[in-house]
Order: structure tokens, then C-alpha cells, then sequence
């Protein structure tokens, strides 16, 4: 037997969340755009998309946000970190690829120092995924070794009927298991099949990429500027990605107050790597290009050990030359060798 959560019941848990201090963040749609918005009804869900256009990455890692407030008076520095506030949050309805992103960028954020913005609001947070029953030809999660229902940084996966009637619910950490203790009554226990995962076809061999890019003899070679023609440097890729974290720290104020800000940025934007000099050590699109790709499929994998992408396929979807990752690493996985 298995717990089984009915859709007709939906409404009743999202209650029962908030009720013990949740809010509850899912998809939407809102203005044409499908994103991960705070919600008080069943009805505003967007549960028949197959992913949605922004990511949960903008409620972990904002895309700007205040780190300290400064004061300088003649004999002293005034300083106030301005951590965001501890808050409990419920993700439903989150896709495998997206909650797997989280899960990536973790050692990145916890690596030589612990992020206290990324990780107040992870450790807050329950993401309860969904194993996808729809995929399109831009979905890759099976060529970087991920599926349709992968659990990897899923706290609870909802694995849907083949009835359509609702999902079955499977707890995969302790956090997923306490965030039932309030449905419990919500819940009904039954023997239901689960609808089948779509095929979500190989794109690329990934070992075949990982060893043409760790070759130091690949570095200067002409297919970066073959592959990056059409790339208009918009960094679109990069703020859709669940996995790309580069940001810049920016003083705002005057010589006496301000505040110190984060804000994202991109390794696509020529002014990235500018130095104060006015050298710029990739002032290329293909170099940056090149770098897009080397961090995510080599140096990131090197120093974690995985690499720095899911398999979403935002990047190929949303690119206004119709180009993306998916290209690049199906191409660089049929070059000679």
C-alpha cells in the first residue's frame, strides 16, 4: 500500500501547510510568463507545463539583493549584514532538473566559505518535486545522467496516477517526511498505478565530451569560434540556467552611506572579465563561449565532482539565435578523436 495525494485534496494540503507557518511557492502563469510564485489556491497552479520559464533558482539566489549596510564617519566604519529572515517555505510542484540544480550548486555555496543568503534559505525550504509526465525536444536530463524522475534534491517526489486522479507521494529526506505530519489526514492509502515517464532521448555522449574537454590540446581549437558564430552574447542562457551562479558585488551609496549589493552576472557579457587596465582576457564571444562550457562540463566537474547542469534545456529553449548547450556537446561529442 501506498499514500496517494487526490488533486481534489490539493487545496486542503496547501491549507494545512500554512497553517503550520509554510508558504507555499509553485508554478504559475501571471503576465504570459510560467515562474515559481507564493499561492493560496489549487486553481493558480500551472501543473500541465513541462517546466516552467523562470527557475526556482531566483528565490534562493536573488537575482539582487543587499548584503550589508555601510557608514563611514571620521573615526569609524559602521557595518549591518543584512541576512534575508528565516522563513518556511513548501516548492510544489517542482520538475526533477530544477530541484537537482539546487542540489548542484550546494558545494559551490558551501565550499571555502558558507553562504549564509543561499543556505538560510535552503535549509527553509522543503522542495517537493513532481516526476514529469510530459517532456519536449529541448528536455536533455538523460544525457548528463539525470531523468524524469530523478530525486536528487527532491525532499518529496509526487509521482502521478495513470488515472490522473492525483500522485503518489514518496518522502525521500527527513525534511520531506515532517512536511506530511500536517497532511497526514489528507492522505489515503491504496494500490495505484503511476503513469510512465516520458523517453527523453540522449542528446550527446557525455564521457565523449568530458574527455574532448579535458584535453589541454582542445583548448586554443577552432571549433569554439565554428560552434559560437550565432551567439549574440544576451547571457539569456545563463539567467534561465538552474545551475549558473556568477554575480558581481556592487557599492551603492555616496562616500559616507550606502549599501553593499549582489547582483547577478554573466560569463557571456564582454564586460565580465574586463580588467581595470582594459585588458580583457576573453574578449571573444568564443572565448566566452568556450568558458561556458569548460565550467560547466570540466572545471566545475573537477572541482565537485558533477557537472554544473541538469538537463533542463532552458538554455536551447529560450535562446532567441537558436542556439544553446545541447549543440555544443552534441557536436563536440562527434568530433574525431
Amino acid at each position: 500500500m501506498t499514500r496517494i495525494l487526490l488533486k481534489s485534496r490539493l487545496d486542503d494540503c496547501l491549507g494545512a501547510w500554512r497553517t503550520a507557518g509554510f508558504s507555499v511557492l509553485a508554478p504559475v502563469k501571471r503576465n504570459e510568463l510560467t515562474r515559481f510564485d507564493e499561492v493560496q489556491a489549487a486553481s493558480e497552479i500551472a501543473l500541465d507545463i513541462v517546466i516552467t520559464e523562470r527557475t526556482i533558482k531566483e528565490h534562493f539566489f536573488l537575482q539582487t539583493e543587499p548584503l550589508i549596510k555601510y557608514q563611514i564617519s571620521k573615526k569609524q566604519i559602521e557595518t549591518e549584514e543584512m541576512l534575508p529572515p528565516e522563513r518556511k517555505r513548501v516548492f510544489f510542484g517542482v520538475r526533477p532538473c530544477d530541484a537537482a540544480g539546487l542540489d548542484i550548486d550546494d558545494p559551490l555555496f558551501g565550499w571555502d566559505y558558507k553562504d549564509e543568503y543561499w543556505f538560510r534559505r535552503r535549509e527553509g525550504s522543503v522542495i517537493v518535486t513532481i516526476a514529469c509526465s510530459q517532456a519536449d525536444d529541448f528536455c536533455m536530463c538523460t544525457s548528463v545522467h539525470l531523468a524524469p524522475d530523478s530525486t536528487k534534491g527532491s525532499d518529496l517526489m509526487l509521482h502521478p496516477l495513470r488515472d490522473g486522479r492525483g500522485w503518489q507521494v514518496v518522502p525521500h529526506t527527513d525534511r520531506g517526511k515532517a512536511l506530511l505530519e500536517p497532511v497526514a489526514p489528507m492522505l489515503q492509502e491504496e494500490v495505484a498505478e503511476t503513469a510512465p515517464v516520458p523517453d527523453v532521448p540522449v542528446k550527446f555522449d557525455l564521457d565523449k565530451v568530458s574527455s574532448w574537454l579535458s584535453d589541454p590540446a582542445n583548448f586554443e581549437s577552432n571549433f569554439w569560434k565554428e560552434i559560437s558564430q550565432r551567439c549574440i552574447g544576451c547571457g539569456s542562457c545563463t539567467y534561465l540556467c538552474p545551475t549558473c551562479h556568477c554575480f558581481d558585488i556592487q557599492d551603492e551609496g555616496d562616500t559616507y552611506n550606502g549599501i553593499r549589493r549582489k547582483n547577478w552576472d554573466s560569463c557571456s557579457f564582454a564586460l565580465f572579465t574586463m580588467h581595470t587596465s582594459g585588458h580583457n582576457p576573453r574578449n571573444t564571444q568564443s572565448t566566452r563561449w568556450r568558458q561556458r562550457i569548460m565550467h560547466k562540463f570540466n572545471y566545475y566537474r573537477g572541482k565537485f565532482g558533477v557537472n554544473s547542469c541538469s538537463g533542463c534545456g532552458r538554455c536551447t529553449r529560450q535562446c532567441p539565435v537558436d542556439m544553446g548547450i545541447t549543440e555544443t556537446l552534441h557536436e563536440i561529442s562527434n568530433l574525431p578523436r
